[in-house]
């Protein structure tokens, strides 16, 4: 016997229907705010991709010489971004960067060997944070010609730094005031 007779049944459908629309939503809602959080790393593909080092221009203390100087150079060096948030700056057998001392003495850094770092690109664009992940690079410095030291492992500095970042077609500039750096796409 029913309990309602002359009632028609009730159909579950229509709220099973109306709550996996509202479930597939939230889901779609976190995927959203998860990766709004994790950064841009692959929603803006311009600066995915490899790129040569085209114009370089490093402000640098050197503590051998307590003055300040400018270092430019890097042809031959490879910067690759990928997809999910890693990278590597590639300096290969070796590349030379140059400077002049105060005095006029030639100063000159040969490095060789790959940095890799995590990225992530700021939401609105414009900027890039970059954060150390290991490297097999070395550096030899040069004074005068003369060697300043023996040949070292690269240091990774503490911690993330920002830059601010330009992308368009083939050409990426990274700069963040001290480090000017220009790419062209590989």
């Amino acid at each position: 016997m029913q309990p309602n007779p002359g009632a028609t049944p009730r159909s579950h459908r229509a709220p099973i229907v109306v709550l996996s629309v509202v479930l597939f939503l939230l889901l779609g809602a976190i995927v959203v705010v998860q990766a709004s959080r994790a950064g841009r790393r692959a929603a803006d593909p311009c600066p995915v991709g490899e790129w040569d080092v085209v114009s370089y221009r490093e402000v640098v203390e050197l503590d051998d010489l307590r003055q300040t100087v400018t270092f430019g150079g890097g042809t031959g060096t490879v910067l690759r971004l990928r997809a999910n948030g890693t990278g590597e700056t590639d300096y290969g057998s070796g590349v030379t960067f140059t400077a002049e001392a105060p005095d006029g003495r030639p100063i000159r850094l040969e490095v060789a060997g790959p940095v890799r770092f995590r990225y992530s690109l700021a939401t609105g664009g414009g900027s890039i944070s970059v954060s150390p992940a290991g490297n097999d690079a070395s550096s030899q410095l040069f004074i005068n010609d003369a060697a300043n030291g023996p040949r070292a492992g690269f240091v990774d500095p503490v911690g993330a730094r920002s830059f601010r970042i330009e992308c368009g077609g083939d050409s990426l500039t990274q700069d963040d005031g001290r480090l000017v750096v220009g790419y062209r796409r590989r």
